[in-house]
């Protein structure tokens, strides 16, 4: 394949990509596409990849077209924490430094849109629209984690466990998350172990069990099994997660 035919073949998935119009690449018409497209790799990651390792020096600046990454941060003790969940148009890596903070893993199989940060920031540089968009999203990232602190530490555990299911269900997650439909029910696929949900709400193993048995005793969600439940009244469980209830 010539390098054009490959630039086009790059240009075609990204004009064609489901999440192009909710990621930070949105900011660039199909004029300017093809820049983007220039400097892009396209990966498929396994789950259980690990894509970057916490304190080493990494390159990547990647946008998230499928699936979820969860970011964990190693203590000097050796415990380690998840301090973030990543899914569908969410960015991984720092346009502006090279030092990854954190250990980044694949919880599903994912496709990465990957760029060397320092190619993406010249584009950012020559169309100060996205750099615009991608401050935005910054911003939105930042509101997001204010909102997981708060969380964190004023809501109650059955609060917190609705807050991650909500979170979960977020339309924008709906190619790597949402499950076949049956009938009208709204299907979530579970990726995450009980661990790990207890690990990023700051809970231990058997209350994240116990909260979601309230959910499916009070008919809020049903499970049908360890990885998919049944959403069965999803706005009540947003009432649940605001602490509206």
């Amino acid at each position: 394949m010539s390098f054009a035919a490959s630039i086009e073949e790059l240009d075609l998935r990204c004009a064609t990509c489901p999440v192009h119009h909710h990621a930070v690449c949105q900011a660039l018409g199909g004029l300017y596409l093809d820049e983007l497209a220039g400097i892009m790799t396209h990966r498929h990651f396994e789950a259980g990849t690990e894509i970057v390792h916490q304190g080493e020096t990494s390159n990547l600046f990647g946008i998230i077209a499928s699936g979820v990454i969860k970011l964990t941060r190693l203590l000097p003790d050796g415990r380690q924490h998840i301090v973030c969940l990543l899914a569908e148009t969410d960015c991984i890596g720092d346009v502006f430094s090279s030092q990854s903070h954190d250990n980044a893993m694949c919880v599903t199989d994912v496709e990465l849109c990957c760029f060397h940060r320092k190619k993406f920031d010249d584009i950012v540089k020559s169309h100060p629209t996205l750099g615009h968009h991608l401050l935005q999203r910054v911003t939105v990232d930042l509101e997001e984690a204010r909102q997981w602190l708060t969380a964190l530490g004023r809501k109650n555990a059955v609060e917190k466990v609705a807050m991650f299911l909500v979170w979960l269900w977020n339309e924008e997650h709906e190619h790597c998350l949402h499950a076949p439909k049956r009938g009208n029910d709204l299907l979530l696929h579970f990726p995450f172990s009980r661990e790990e949900i207890a690990d990023f709400l700051g809970l231990t193993l058997e209350t994240v069990s116990r909260c979601i048995s309230k959910l499916d005793i009070d008919g809020v969600i049903t499970l049908i099994n360890a990885k998919c439940i049944e959403i069965r009244e999803l706005d009540r469980l947003r009432r649940i997660a605001r602490s509206e209830i």
